[in-house]
């Protein structure tokens, strides 16, 4: 009977704690090339491109507040870039804010919640970029130093796609 009331409460205590790995933000988990129109219906806040005429020649993005596209209280006072080629998902673009760096919020989000792994020590005063790209997509982890202090950036995408992240003819949409 010990045995019995023991399993069921680890059971009662493994389905509370699912609810965290679930709401880890699934958008950030996309396929990078994953055609925007699968995906529209998923995420209220996604938009996409109205010029059907130029989605071969420009690279459109849009920044969102991470809270439109992701449900997860690790990514407070972040944005998410989305970067649209050719109606498909070529790159996203998760920031922090100017100063809060320190925290690691980004490279810890990413370890715990999208297995990206990195065994660089990194001090709150490190400026600099990561490698910590898989088999399947590139991926770079910075923090970057501008006048109100150091930011995070963690930049998902395909070796194919990335040059076109800092294509000139990035369009921005509003």
């Amino acid at each position: 009977m010990k045995f019995f009331l023991k399993s069921i409460l680890i059971l009662f205590l493994a389905n509370l704690s699912l609810p965290n790995f679930a709401i880890a933000c699934e958008f950030l988990k996309e396929q990078i090339g994953t055609p925007v129109s699968n995906i529209i219906d998923k995420y209220d806040y996604l938009d996409e491109p109205s010029d059907d005429n130029d989605t071969k020649i420009f690279t459109y993005s849009k920044m969102y507040a991470s809270n439109n596209l992701c449900k997860n209280s690790q990514l407070e006072n972040t944005f998410i870039k989305v970067f649209i080629r050719e109606g498909k998902i070529i790159g996203t673009e998760l920031s922090g804010m100017p100063g809060e760096a320190k925290d690691n919020r980004i490279l810890n989000f990413a370890r715990t919640n999208l297995g990206y792994t990195t065994d660089q020590v990194i001090n709150d005063e490190w400026i600099g970029a990561i490698n910590m790209s898989t088999i399947v997509n590139m991926v770079l982890y910075g923090r970057v130093q501008d006048f109100n202090g150091i930011y995070e950036q963690l930049i998902i995408s395909k070796e194919d796609y990335f040059s076109l992240l800092a294509d000139p003819d990035i369009v921005e949409m509003f």
